[in-house]
């Protein structure tokens, strides 16, 4: 496979020692650019594109894009600009269904059609279960569809990993991508059982600031599920994502499953810009955004499938926590949102 296959003038090296993995639902725009930076990077990793059966073409549309005949849109000014790192075409890449997921990867990038919408935690799962096959391939990183990094941060994964051995699973900074001199936060998030609540580490810091990797690992009880890294042996030890949550809580389910068995890293030089939860509409802080009704179900819901996992005599207080937050949205006046925790509190569907 020839190095020049992705971009003129200069030698980024195929990394066949990692895989990228990002879950795509109607959004292929989101992971064009995805793809548009690992693919410009300074060092290319395999990458697998998993598609919860978006049934909009996003697949098709990725693919032309990989062809060279389909325009690249970059949504916000500030990486328009950036974006001066070219890739020629065509990218090689492979198409699979949904039952093809016992052979690795044998191209740059894999489409795959994982045949429902799994979920975060099923999307990705189809991905590992391809990019485990991969002898050689080490390092397993779930990056979400609406980020783009930068053209070392590749580079900065494989070499942090390198040199501490004893790493299982990683974050990196994550910047806003609409307002990219301040970070979303940094490796990932505290967390409290008594209030499942989650609060990301350093966020809306400046850009410049200097970390001390240390004191950010320490703060660390999760990484982010935006940008997570996680080894060969970590997975085959640890497993895979538990696909019951759908969405939310994958993250501190699968730091709690491997507490004590593996460290949790940080990979500061690492530039990774991400869109905050557009897709599920997630609550953020620092947009001043609130939580869609399928985001307050789906989280309602991980909630109380994590207490009875790891907490049940906590059950009660998630239960009663619940019930609290019914009455803030009728409060409110926000009926769909209340309709939603109701309904994931009680064990309904949506």
């Amino acid at each position: 496979m020839s190095q020049q296959d992705y971009s003129p003038g200069r030698s980024p090296a195929f990394d066949r020692t990692m895989a990228v993995i990002l879950v795509n639902y109607r959004s292929p725009g989101d992971t064009i650019e995805c793809l548009s930076s690992l693919f410009a990077g300074t060092r290319v990793p395999y990458v697998i594109v998993a598609d919860n059966a978006s049934g909009d073409g996003s697949l098709e549309t990725i693919a032309r894009w990989a062809e060279g005949r389909h325009e690249l849109q970059i949504e916000h000014p500030f990486h328009r600009m950036a974006q001066d790192r070219p890739i020629t075409f065509p990218i090689e890449y492979e198409v699979r269904g949904p039952d093809d997921e016992r052979r690795p990867p044998s191209k740059p990038l894999t489409l795959l059609q994982t045949g429902s919408n799994l979920g975060f935690a099923g999307g990705n799962n189809r991905g590992l279960q391809i990019a485990s096959r991969g002898e050689g391939i080490d390092i397993f990183w779930l990056l979400n569809n609406d980020t783009t990094v930068g053209p070392q941060t590749v580079t900065a994964v494989a070499e942090a990993f390198a040199s501490h051995p004893q790493w299982g699973m990683a974050g990196t900074p994550i910047r806003l991508y609409h307002e990219p001199t301040r970070h979303q936060l940094v490796n990932g998030m505290r967390f409290s059982k008594w209030s499942a609540a989650g609060a990301g580490i350093d966020a809306g810091s400046s850009v410049d600031q200097r970390f001390d990797a240390g004191d950010i690992i320490r703060q660390t009880d999760f990484v982010c599920g935006a940008s997570l890294i996680m080894t060969r042996p970590f997975f085959e030890t640890v497993g895979e994502l538990e696909e019951r949550f759908f969405l939310y809580f994958e993250e501190i389910d699968l730091a709690t499953r491997a507490k004590g068995r593996f460290d949790i890293g940080f990979v500061a030089d690492a530039i990774v810009y991400h869109k905050e939860g557009g897709s599920a509409g997630s609550a953020s802080i620092l947009s001043k955004r609130a939580r869609s009704p399928l985001s307050e179900y789906h989280f309602i819901r991980s909630k109380m499938i994590f207490a009875r996992k790891h907490y049940p005599w906590l059950v009660p207080l998630y239960f009663a926590q619940n019930l609290a937050i019914m009455a803030r949205r009728a409060l409110r006046r926000q009926p769909e949102q209340l309709k939603a925790v109701a309904k994931a509190t009680f064990g309904l569907p949506l």
